[in-house]
């Protein structure tokens, strides 16, 4: 094992090893800043092997102190394969000091702070109808009700709902028909959130109940650490009190597993179930500390399904970890950011792994909620979300919005899926999830499924897979994409309609997954077209194609390749021979060190302030070509008052800018960077000119602006898709 070295004094081994890290240091200290953390913690996934001393040896080691020392439950060491520690930090070094010192050493096997996270917070929405009586709801064909189906609970059953659309709900009185829950002997289903009102008059029979601590005794009865925990842990208090003061966690509750068909309140997703609950949060603040432990808590304790409405925009792995190892089915909720999850990830929900599953909101419109996060890659499936009715502490009930409400429905739909197939396997329940939902062409493009929850259809007992694809071909190809057909496919073999088609894309030096159209139907004939950027080389790619049911049964996997032409380029200049661009201006050649001869505002040394010069394209066409694009190499070394603009004209005169380049939104100042822009809008136009305009301030002198490997290439337009 790698440790500090016992030639030198500890401390000053560590100053040393302090010095040598100091740019990872500033490295881990820049993806800190933005997001608030525990100060003086640090959170050590360490070797499993290692002794109690050699532990307390690796704190010292670093100027630190055990703090806490996690159990991992029997169920997860083999997975986990190591101890969980969270250090307390000395005062002399900060928390980016201490974890770059500690990069090297083989103990440590994963490093974190200890994130500060949120309940994804629910918007409270004014009530439709104002006294909330529970209205008994007539069933329609082949469904089964309780006599406490609230008609504000659209999103378990959508008819005639004000503002609503019949049927933009998860199915569930079709549901009911085949299962109400798995009761006590049913899967526990883990809320991990503000707490819950335990005591409610619509949630406490559903309530799990500790077998060793099935009262409030004021004893640890089953020796855990943790006093009366009948109902679950306060994991920030480490008592048994999950008492609820905000009331996010009963309202998640009461959407999993509010009792149904006692004439009171509201229905649950599941009638009859066990809700645990694993207080994270006080307030709205969640403590990773304590989530940490409330997983480690539901996991020893058997808990199947967790629900988890809370989150934040860090990635932190120890948590990663935690969630990847439990064998607990994770629900998450996407977050309420209003943003594309695969560029902005929210995490515990953009965990890749297995055992999450994501979840967007939905409307009583079957519409995306404006504020939910989306995800082509990264959010699994929609689920009603937008004013929710479900259950308050202290006997209340209203209306809550968010992903909060969404995630809550697929971990109850969860519940009933484990009910029906108690020995399913996490990878079957998302499947059966992700697939069972009901197609929505407005989500297509916003989550794996494309989809919006479907309890009924989840729950289908069927084995029949697809039948195997055939007639797939490559019928055209470009620089900028291809296009493919194949003969559709049914849901049991050849009979019915297949619930989506998985496409996986290999260009040799990435896999992309790509987003066919819904099925039509077997028999048919499925088209698919693929456009991306053009590159001005040659793309061979690969393809592999299969159907999949409603409950993940899939057909064998059918391929083809192709290979996408170069594009056409228009436009290049790298300025190492001579060239006919038109310089205003100070603008001239300089000759740079690995790179040759680049175009440079102030060869002669720093600009005036104040002066205004540009470097002119020669005319090209785009005539005939499509998806055109403009890449530049450039580095600039200039003040915050400076602008590069980079602009574009089709007659020579009039300039329309395109973007513009300054120091404070420029990243890598004063390093040469790549830099791409979009020239479609020019596509057609026979006489099209770029130009670098630098306007620099009158603030102070500076070194300016260089360009180099001035590229256009566009996609020849052979008519229609590719």
């Amino acid at each position: 094992m790698t440790s500090i070295s016992t030639t030198q004094s500890p401390q000053r081994n560590l100053l040393q090893r302090v010095q040598e890290t100091r740019a990872r240091a500033s490295e881990i200290e820049d993806t800190l800043d933005d997001h608030p953390y525990a100060e003086d913690q640090i959170l050590l996934k360490v070797d499993a092997d290692l002794s109690q001393e050699q532990i307390r040896q690796l704190a010292a080691d670093y100027g630190a102190t055990v703090g806490q020392q996690f159990p991992i439950p029997e169920v997860m060491k083999e997975k986990f394969n190591g101890q969980l520690l969270l250090l307390k930090t000395g005062a002399s070094l900060s928390e980016a000091q201490t974890m770059a010192a500690m990069e090297g050493d083989s103990r440590v096997l994963l490093s974190a702070v200890n994130d500060q996270m949120e309940l994804v917070n629910g918007v409270t929405a004014p009530r439709v109808n104002a006294n909330g009586e529970p209205v008994t709801a007539e069933a329609g064909q082949d469904e089964r009700l309780p006599n406490d189906l609230n008609p504000e609970q659209w999103a378990l059953r959508n008819k005639n709902i004000r503002g609503g659309k019949d049927g933009a709900d998860i199915s569930a009185g079709k549901a009911w028909n085949i299962t109400t829950g798995g009761g006590k002997n049913g899967p526990i289903i883990a809320v991990i959130d503000s707490g819950i009102d335990a005591f409610h008059e619509d949630i406490k029979d559903n309530m799990w109940v500790n077998p060793v601590e099935s009262e409030k005794d004021g004893q640890d009865n089953d020796r855990d650490g943790f006093t009366d925990d009948v109902h679950g842990l306060n994991a920030v208090d480490g008592t048994g009190n999950i008492f609820d003061e905000v009331g996010h966690g009963t309202h998640v509750a009461g959407i999993i597993g509010a009792v149904g068909n006692n004439e009171k309140g509201i229905a649950g997703v599941n009638w009859d179930t066990q809700l645990m609950g694993v207080k994270i949060a006080e307030g709205e603040r969640v403590s990773l500390i304590a989530a940490i432990n409330g997983t480690l808590y539901a996991t020893e304790r058997g808990a199947r399904i967790a629900n988890h409405s809370w989150g934040g925009p860090r990635r932190n792995p120890i948590l990663e970890d935690v969630m990847a190892s439990s064998p607990m089915l994770h629900v998450c909720a996407a977050g309420n950011a209003q943003q594309d999850s695969d560029q902005h990830p929210f995490f515990p929900a953009g965990f890749d792994s297995p055992n999450i599953i994501s979840v967007g909101a939905s409307t009583r419109r079957d519409d995306p909620l404006f504020f939910s996060n989306w995800g082509a890659n990264t959010v699994d499936v929609h689920a009603p979300g937008a004013r929710v009715f479900s259950t308050l502490p202290v006997h209340e009930y209203d209306e809550l919005s968010g992903t909060s409400m969404a995630s809550p429905h697929v971990a109850g739909v969860a519940g009933l899926i484990v009910s029906k197939f108690p020995d399913i396997t996490n990878e079957e329940i998302r499947d059966r999830i992700m697939f069972s939902s009901d197609p929505l062409e407005g989500m297509r493009q916003l989550s794996v499924s494309g989809g919006r929850l479907n309890a009924f259809r989840a729950l289908e007992d069927d084995k029949i897979a697809p039948a195997d694809i055939t007639g797939l071909k490559v019928t055209g190809t470009s620089a900028d994409g291809f296009s493919i057909s194949w003969n559709g496919v049914g849901d049991d073999g050849l009979e019915g309609k297949a619930a989506r088609y998985e496409l996986l894309a290999d260009f040799g030096d990435k896999q992309q997954r790509l987003i066919p159209q819904f099925p039509k139907g077997s028999g048919e004939k499925e088209v698919f077209n693929f456009q991306t950027n053009p590159l001005d080389v040659e793309r061979p790619f690969s393809l592999k194609l299969n159907a999949v049911d409603n409950v993940g049964n899939r057909s064998g996997v059918a391929t083809t390749s192709g290979v996408m032409p170069a594009a056409e380029v228009p436009l290049s200049n790298n300025f190492d021979a001579d060239d006919n661009w038109t310089t205003e201006g100070t603008w001239g050649k300089v000759a740079v060190e690995g790179r040759g001869l680049v175009y440079s505002d102030s060869p002669e040394g720093p600009h005036e302030p104040g002066s205004d010069t540009s470097l002119t394209s020669p005319a090209f066409s785009l005539k005939d070509m499509r998806n055109a694009t403009l890449s530049f190499d450039a580095k600039m070394t200039t003040n915050k008052y400076d602008f590069l603009f980079v602009e574009v004209s089709t007659d020579g005169k009039g300039w329309k800018n395109l973007e513009v380049l300054r120091q404070d939104r420029t990243p890598g100042y004063d390093q040469w960077g790549s830099y791409k822009m979009d020239l479609s809008k020019y596509d057609g136009q026979e006489h099209v000119q770029i130009r670098f305009n630098y306007e620099p301030s009158n603030k102070s002198k500076e070194d300016g602006v260089m360009v180099d490997n001035v590229k256009v290439i566009s996609a020849k337009n052979v008519g229609g898709e590719a």
